[in-house]
């Protein structure tokens, strides 16, 4: 992150120079909609599959503001708060079926729920008056983290959550991401855009993970 934040001023302090070296209109509104977030790559251990992340839905929410450059280019930066994180699945584990019996394979599963802010600093060019492209750098910041456990041998199909300080499961984990959004979108209107996105990560968090979110979602000029 200490390399990441001075390329991030970099990048404003560029689009800066640009506003204030032309006249510029200046919106703002508020946007939501849907993510399917999933961590990459697959667990391994000691070379060994051990788990395979999975995608999960979730949601993204907040306010941006837009900056009409040219006619062609825009700038928007974004503060979202959205629900990220990955489904875990766990295939053929050998488990104690019972009191002197057999040893059987089961399967778990379990879902990380990540509660994120999220900076997205995007470039828009207009390849017509209502379609364009986007791109731009993001960070995230991870304020809450809850694993819930969708089945397990003991309490089958009966989902609990894991909110004890003290379960060994919780542990300390990296709080920031950095990745940069490749996207696309649409004007239905002056005040109303759709518009999907996809954020790679592009750093590992907890020494071998990356995120991987696609969001949709709709934008209110107000």
């Amino acid at each position: 992150m200490k390399r990441i934040i001075p390329l991030i001023l970099v990048f404003i302090f560029m689009i800066s120079l640009s506003i204030n070296a032309q006249s510029i209109d200046i919106e703002f509104g508020v946007k939501a909609g849907a993510n399917y977030s999933q961590f990459t790559p697959d667990l391994m251990v000691d070379g060994v599959k051990f788990a395979n992340y999975k995608g999960k839905l979730g949601y993204y929410l907040g306010g941006f503001l837009n900056l009409e450059i040219t006619e062609k280019w825009q700038f928007q930066p974004e503060f979202l708060v959205a629900l990220q994180g990955s489904r875990i699945v766990m295939e053929d584990v050998e488990t104690q079926g019972g009191f002197n019996s057999s040893p059987m394979l089961s399967d778990f599963e379990s879902r990380v729920n990540d509660l994120t802010l999220v900076l997205p600093l995007e470039i828009r060019y207009f390849i017509t008056n209502d379609f364009f492209v986007e791109t731009g750098p993001q960070i995230g910041y991870i304020i809450d983290r809850k694993y819930k456990a969708e089945d397990n041998s003991f309490q089958r199909n009966t989902p609990f959550e894991i909110n004890n300080s003290n379960d060994p499961n919780n542990f300390e984990y990296d709080k920031f991401e950095f990745g940069v959004n490749l996207g696309t979108g649409y004007k239905f209107s002056d005040n109303l855009t759709i518009s999907a996105r996809y954020f790679p990560g592009l750093i590992e968090r907890d020494n071998s993970i990356k995120s991987s979110v696609l969001n949709l979602g709709l934008e209110l000029k107000l």
